[in-house]
């Protein structure tokens, strides 16, 4: 088995370049390693999530590998202090081009999430338009808050649901066709929450559609 990437480590977090498909931690129902087991073993030493990403979605991803170094990144996230930038491959061309999406986040029953137009989960996605990619368009997000299937929700409910993404619309055209969700953590910034130091990493996307 392959050695997970990574981009960063000190004493107290480790970021990686997360593959696909692996969930960060174990969900209800699923079987087979996750990304905290799989680096626990490859770094011999306890590891812990600090943040997520969908099962499919690849790229950038810290972990804490101290209890300071957990509830310091916690910290970092709840106070939205965390750069994070994705590149998503959407099925059509947003509109306007670049904007800010804020809207409430509810999860229903069927565990799709969904826009809803009171209560939820406020959630602020920020993007801009890069390039056409044939039928598809490529996508800069910049995360302001962290919500489960956050780019996937919003990019759909502008009409422009992410290459590859069924369960949030896509649908497939003629040879078009994707093995995952297109959506990579393309860079993460911020300040270290123990030793006050910048750390910052950018990680290229094994899928030439999905490189700037």
């Amino acid at each position: 088995m392959d050695a997970v990437p990574v981009l960063h480590e000190d004493e107290h977090l480790v970021v990686i370049d997360k593959p696909s498909p692996m969930l960060v931690v174990p969900a209800p129902g699923r079987r087979g390693a996750t990304v905290v087991d799989r680096l626990t073993e490859q770094l011999g030493r306890r590891v812990q999530a600090v943040h997520r990403l969908d099962e499919e979605t690849t790229g950038a991803l810290v972990l804490a590998l101290s209890d300071e170094g957990r509830l310091g990144m916690e910290a970092l996230f709840r106070a939205h202090a965390v750069e994070r930038d994705y590149l998503a491959l959407c099925a059509a061309a947003p509109s306007p081009a670049a904007g800010k999406i804020e809207s409430g986040l509810e999860e229903g029953r069927d565990g799709i999430v969904r826009v809803v137009a009171k209560g939820g989960e406020r959630a602020v996605t920020h993007y801009s338009t890069l390039s056409r990619r044939g039928r598809c368009t490529l996508v800069q997000c910049r995360l302001e808050t962290g919500r489960r299937n956050q780019i996937r929700v919003h990019m759909a409910a502008l009409g422009c649901p992410l290459a590859g993404d069924r369960k949030y619309g896509y649908r497939v055209r003629g040879d078009e066709r994707f093995g995952r969700v297109m959506l990579h953590s393309w860079r993460l910034a911020f300040r270290h929450p123990v030793l006050g130091v910048p750390v910052r990493v950018e990680v290229a996307a094994r899928e030439p559609e999905l490189r700037p």
